[in-house]
């Protein structure tokens, strides 16, 4: 579902979800079969993965958590 334009750049008038590949519209941000979040359609037609940012921040913390715990296991 693609059609090029006069300068050969493409555009896209739906996107594919990278978990299930279910066609999207391009204004959803969230697949609405596999509920994934979704970014902007890439030159191939997918939608970019979006960084799960709370993920990342929860992962640091539980391990500055566990550093911590170890740290003080040892002093006793």
């Amino acid at each position: 579902m693609r059609s090029e334009t006069k300068d050969k750049s493409l555009v896209y008038a739906t996107k594919r979800c990278p978990e299930c590949y279910t066609y999207v519209s391009l204004r959803l941000t969230q697949c609405p079969s596999c509920k994934s979040r979704l970014g902007e359609v890439d030159s191939h037609g997918m939608a970019k993965r979006t960084v799960n940012w709370m993920a990342y921040l929860s992962a640091f913390f539980a391990l500055l958590v566990l550093g911590i715990y170890i740290w003080w296991a040892f002093l006793r």
